[in-house]
């Protein structure tokens, strides 16, 4: 006797599965109003004997990505007692076309039509479960937790199956069965749906079935048959399914009058004033707040300085603890404004245009707009971003996009960028000229990893998600796990990392305590490779050992700074700190980047990553410091020149990305 049920929730991208699966199961995983935000399973339990699985979305059984490759295993081969299917109530047709692929495969599985309280028109449940033969269950963020309906419409379909499709009976797919009947049963594959697959040439089930998709003439009984006859008896079996079940939808003109505007002539135009709006805002918006952090972290140092304890003692507390994390802490409020503001993004589904929109610029580096996601997403963490590159489709397109990924600067890169440029003066333009750089240095390399060799297709297929008001509650979940990971960050990471090198930097083997300087065990280490950076203009042992702690988490970089006397005693000049913030906006990833990006594409693209990042971040503060040193004596040469040569950029950009659109709009009509 069975003690527990493992049930599956699976569907297509951005049809609402995650929001379902927290509500289940009280958890707090990931959601957005775009495509492909789940990457991998996660199983929670929802009661004493129920499990739920979280399934990657995934348009049909033929996997094109990573993700939907773990989906298609699931649902053949999982030891699931039933699947939950989630659909839109404003898509079904589409949504409904992977539950026939369920019904081919003989699977156990309820309906439920989500988003109900965005239905264009009725929409008759009783009668398409009674078509079906399946429970189906209504479901809305909006209303009441669903989890009572849902758990029983589980428990009911593990006794039945959707009602046989009337193709399955067709000619061609009854005679393919009996010819691959008993291997497909010895795969664990219902002949019926192991018939179809084949019709349909789909390599990953022909592998397994021990067969060769090729076309032989006929002589196999397959080859003859047209391979798209699949989904024209799917779709026409879908038709008569949602016959009278729905009413006539409303117009739509609303989302097109906007489509018009940020997908047409001015889509570039808008997205770079959106962009602009954001980090204007979170550099301007959060400047007081963090000064008043800073103020609040000296006040809590002066009475330990006070405090009758030995020096060390005083040193570790003040200068080790206290003013380390709280460099880092005072620039909390800038993440917070930028994780809101991306977030709200995000759930409005202006993202998923601007994937659209940039899916013929990106052909241009092999890849397709489904990197658009992993390059935005990797301005919150990189590490996370280049998880999400597992739905990218094709190996070579996403080894690719993993690799460029974390060339973009993250949240904690942020921190350092807004701690130097509000020390010395720079406006907000400088911090949007290192995400210039960064996004300009991850082009650079996508295009040269590319080179003239001929990439495989990406058809790119994603689902327009609907423009929706952002729900308070999903953009506050998004903004507070994104902090509570900084956080906790700060509290493991950072400090670790800033104890330690507070005591390389005050400690020294003979002498013990020192109080800092040059008989310190870090200036011992660091002094020894400082000449390297002098051609950059910080080529001292302070700076270098700020970089060295970076590798653990870049957040460290300014609690070192600080430590070790500040940006004056450090850089001494604002083009050195420039150059310095070059350098920290491409130079190796963190340990938790480079995790994951040997986890996604091998250890030696890890390396290798750290070897190109050190290269082109080297490259870029040379370029910079020596030009600037060259243009001191003519400052307004030297604006012009850079501001030239950013907005030759940007415009070289924008051109690629209205043509490409243009061309696209043209190709549609």
């Amino acid at each position: 006797r069975k003690l527990s049920m493992k049930i599956a929730l699976c569907g297509n991208p951005n049809v609402g599965k995650t929001t379902l699966f927290n509500r289940l199961t009280r958890s707090d995983a990931p959601v957005g109003n775009w495509h492909g935000v789940t990457v991998d399973a996660r199983t929670k339990r929802a009661g004493d004997d129920v499990y739920i699985t979280d399934l990657p979305g995934a348009y049909s059984l033929t996997p094109r990505t990573a993700e939907e490759k773990i989906t298609c295993d699931q649902i053949l081969f999982g030891d699931y007692d039933a699947f939950v299917y989630v659909a839109e109530v404003n898509n079904l047709r589409r949504n409904l076309y992977m539950l026939m692929q369920l019904a081919e495969a003989d699977k156990p599985v309820a309906l439920v039509v989500n988003m109900m309280d965005e239905a264009k028109g009725k929409v008759d449940l009783e009668t398409l479960s009674a078509r079906l033969g399946i429970p189906v269950v209504g479901a809305s963020s909006k209303r009441k937790n669903p989890k009572t309906e849902i758990l029983n419409a589980a428990r009911a379909a593990i006794g039945t199956r959707i009602k046989r499709p009337d193709y399955l009976d067709a000619d061609e797919v009854r005679s393919c069965a009996s010819m691959l009947g008993g291997t497909a049963r010895k795969t664990g594959i219902e002949p019926a749906f192991a018939a179809l697959k084949a019709i349909e040439r789909d390599a990953d089930i022909s592998s397994k079935l021990g067969i060769e998709c090729r076309d032989c003439g006929g002589a196999c009984g397959v080859c003859n048959v047209d391979k798209d006859t699949p989904a024209r008896l799917r779709y026409a079996y879908i038709d008569k399914l949602l016959r009278g079940i729905r009413e006539k939808p409303r117009d739509n003109s609303r989302t097109e009058k906007i489509d018009n505007i940020v997908l047409g002539k001015l889509a570039l135009p808008v997205f770079m004033c959106v962009m602009a709006f954001v980090f204007v805002v979170t550099f301007e918006a959060g400047k007081p707040l963090s000064d008043m952090l800073s103020r609040l972290t000296a006040r809590l140092c002066a009475p330990v300085r006070a405090a009758d304890m030995p020096e060390w003692t005083v040193s570790l507390i003040a200068d080790g603890v206290i003013a380390g994390v709280g460099a880092v802490l005072a620039f909390l409020p800038q993440i917070v404004i930028l994780f809101l503001l991306t977030a709200v993004l995000q759930d409005s589904g202006y993202m998923s245009r601007v994937a659209f929109a940039s899916d013929g610029f990106f052909k241009r580096f092999g890849l397709s707009g489904r990197a658009a996601f992993s390059l935005i997403l990797g301005l919150g963490c990189s590490a996370t971003a280049v998880l999400t590159t597992r739905g990218i489709a094709g190996d070579g397109a996403r080894r690719r996009a993993a690799f460029a990924t974390p060339f973009i600067p993250c949240s904690a890169r942020l921190a350092v960028f807004t701690a130097l440029t509000a020390y010395f003066g720079f406006s907000g333009f400088a911090v949007a000229g290192m995400y210039l750089l960064g996004c300009a240095a991850a082009l650079a390399v996508l295009r040269i990893m590319r080179g003239r060799k001929a990439v495989e297709g990406d058809g790119f297929i994603m689902e327009m998600p609907p423009y929706r008001i952002p729900q308070l509650k999903r953009v506050a979940s998004v903004v507070w796990r994104n902090v509570l990971a900084f956080a906790v960050r700060v509290g493991s990471t950072v400090l670790c990392v800033s104890v330690i090198m507070w005591v390389l930097c005050n400690f020294s083997v003979s002498q013990g305590f020192t109080g800092g300087g040059e008989s310190s065990l870090m200036y011992t280490f660091a002094d020894m490779i400082a000449p390297l950076f002098k051609p950059l203009g910080f080529g001292n042992w302070r700076a270098v050992s700020a970089l060295l702690s970076g590798v653990a988490a870049k957040e460290t970089v300014i609690s070192v700074i600080t430590a070790l006397g500040g940006a004056d005693a450090v850089f001494g000049s604002g083009i050195a700190a420039a150059s310095f913030m070059t350098f920290t906006c491409l130079y190796v990833p963190c340990v938790a980047t480079l995790s994951a990006l040997a986890k996604e594409t091998g250890f030696k693209s890890a390396c290798l990553s750290v070897c190109v990042h050190t290269a082109i971040a080297y490259l870029a503060s040379l370029t910079f410091y020596q030009s600037a040193v060259l243009f001191t004596a003519n400052l307004t040469a030297f604006v012009a020149v850079y501001s030239s040569l950013g907005a030759a950029i940007v415009a070289a950009i924008g051109f690629s990305i209205v043509r490409s659109t243009a061309s696209k709009r043209r190709r549609a009509a």
